[in-house]
């Protein structure tokens, strides 16, 4: 390929180094950073037959470069705190180790996610302990917030001869007492946002009169389209339908267009990459493919369709950073099926591509004397598999590396080097 052709084919934007002419490297890292796992999944954690994959080395895009241009929303990742107990698989980590708390707000925070709702159980429990750590790691990282999603789960704890009306209410006070003082709560022109799973399910509630015994009455956000008429409703969330055969996307796109019509109410879209309950201990076997990340991309692609940054979609939520049990986590990154082998022809390192190439974000190509330092010599847009390294400074013996960078959460796949001896004239 002649070095004008392969010029034309550099990301303008992301190159770190010149196209087109020899240059310095401006970029370098490691082998072992870009192939480890740089996820909060535990290290332990392996593939399972239900769609999760093994801890893995995850792109780190940012989430909202998938949505439309100019976007403002907030990103919030559903997250679940119960790991650790006997009830739940074991997936390599305790809910309970502030350092793992640690670690996965930060791996979100580097993924571009802006906060989590954490699905809650009711108080003085293991997940309620679990919440307060995620609380206090919260309030360290400025921008980053929390809110609390009551479970339906959590009716009929702590509260024995209660009616359903007075737990909701006991439930409400130790969330206002206990999680709303925080400074990293979510909040809504400075009320507190509460959202809730099923809770209305199987109970006659009065959330007018449980919002009437609060000191700081919250803005409640409720479930699908008849979460938007509810009562006391400031606005609806969106969810993960796995009998859906379209992928959810048919309902997706009939939630906000009925979020569109309530324009006084807040619309929370969901994301995911799709669902498994086969390994779940109350699973009944529902599926929802991931397509092989398309799924993943889908969601967000349902959202641009209809929201543009004149007409903002106000939440988005992650459905689920961790729900391992119903297969719908990214923690530990999503497969794209994705995979490259890279060659060399003279000065022209080539690469052939097996998958869809839409789930690649970028190309990064390096040069490393050592098989450890990586030297980037640039990155490049997807339908480019050829660069002239003629146009690089390489210096010496090389091994030269093709690492294809997932869109947002999608595994990297870097595959083993070439060999390069430069011979430029």
């Amino acid at each position: 390929m002649r070095r004008a052709q392969v010029a034309a084919l550099c990301l303008p934007a992301l190159l770190l180094v010149g196209c087109g002419s020899p240059s310095r490297f401006t970029n370098t890292t490691t082998l072992a950073s870009q192939t480890v796992n740089n996820t909060s999944a535990a290290n332990s954690f392996t593939g399972q037959n239900n769609g999760n994959l093994g801890a893995n080395n995850v792109s780190k895009v940012n989430i909202h470069s998938l949505l439309y241009s100019g976007n403002e929303t907030k990103i919030l990742a559903q997250f679940l705190v119960w790991f650790g107990q006997p009830n739940h698989m074991n997936v390599g980590y305790n809910s309970m180790d502030p350092a793992q708390v640690k670690r996965q707000v930060e791996d979100m925070i580097s993924r571009g996610i802006d906060g989590v709702i954490i699905d809650w159980y009711g108080p003085n429990n293991f997940i309620d302990q679990a919440t307060q750590l995620v609380m206090k790691e919260a309030e360290k990282h400025s921008g980053f917030t929390f809110t609390i999603m009551i479970d339906r789960g959590a009716m009929g704890s702590n509260c024995n001869g209660c009616s359903s009306q007075d737990h909701l209410t006991q439930l409400l006070k130790y969330v206002e007492q206990t999680y709303f003082p925080s400074p990293a709560y979510l909040t809504l022109n400075g009320q507190p946002v509460v959202t809730n799973f099923n809770l209305d399910s199987g109970n006659s509630l009065d959330w007018s009169a449980a919002n009437a015994a609060l000191s700081k009455p919250p803005r409640f956000l409720f479930q699908d389209n008849d979460g938007f008429t509810h009562a006391m409703s400031d606005g609806s969330y969106s969810w993960v339908m796995p009998w859906a055969a379209d992928y959810g996307l048919g309902y997706l796109s009939n939630f906000y267009q009925t979020g569109l019509s309530f324009s006084g109410k807040e619309t929370m879209g969901a994301t995911y990459k799709g669902f498994d309950d086969s390994l779940a201990s109350w699973g009944s076997n529902r599926l929802m493919d991931q397509q092989c990340g398309s799924t993943w991309l889908q969601t967000f692609s349902k959202a641009n369709q209809l929201y543009s940054s004149g007409r903002q979609l106000p939440y988005l939520q992650v459905v689920t950073w961790n729900d391992y049990e119903e297969g719908t986590e990214i923690e530990s990154g999503i497969d794209s099926c994705f995979s490259l082998r890279a060659s060399l022809s003279g000065s022209t390192l080539q690469w052939s591509t097996s998958g869809n190439e839409s789930t690649v974000d970028h190309y990064s190509v390096y040069a490393s004397t050592d098989g450890q330092v990586l030297n980037e010599l640039g990155q490049f847009k997807p339908g480019t598999h050829s660069v002239d390294l003629c146009s690089y400074s390489v210096q010496g013996e090389s091994r030269m590396y093709v690492q294809a960078v997932g869109k947002p959460s999608l595994a990297n796949r870097m595959p083993a080097p070439v060999n390069y001896t430069p011979a430029c004239h």
